[in-house]
């Protein structure tokens, strides 16, 4: 087909191959699918001649059809994947609600008065803690 820009600007075209850019009284080849038949026609911005090519849905055999339902059922592996995802994530935290040695030990730590960075390892502050209660 081609596609002739009648218009003072330059125009985008949706051919088949992907965006088409054209200049102003510039004349390209591009295949277009039908269903751009519409838009390009009420936007006036071309002179067309030529057949648009069949859209692929209108022309698509078994073959398309049964890879729309693969599609579908993809989609709902997807999803159940998702919920079992999500009840794990749910499970994990449930299971972080109980506090940390690391927070069993600032806890022991401040009941017995001492003090100590922040950075400080867990072995480190269990060693300053056993060192207070053997003392």
């Amino acid at each position: 087909m081609k596609f002739t820009n009648n218009q003072a600007g330059p125009r985008g075209l949706n051919a088949i191959s992907g965006p088409v850019l054209v200049e102003p009284g510039q004349t390209v080849e591009a295949e277009v699918y039908a269903r751009e038949q519409q838009h390009i026609e009420a936007a006036g911005w071309f002179e067309v001649k030529g057949s648009y090519t069949d859209d692929p849905e209108a022309s698509a055999g078994p073959a398309v059809k049964a890879a729309a339902v693969d599609t579908a059922s993809e989609l709902d592996d997807l999803k159940k994947q998702l919920a079992e995802r999500d009840a794990e994530l749910a499970k994990l935290k449930a299971d972080n609600s109980q506090p940390s040695e690391r927070d069993e030990l600032k806890k022991q730590a401040s009941e017995l008065g001492l003090e100590y960075p922040g950075n400080i390892s867990n072995v480190k502050l269990k060693e300053l803690i056993d060192a207070k209660l053997a003392s």
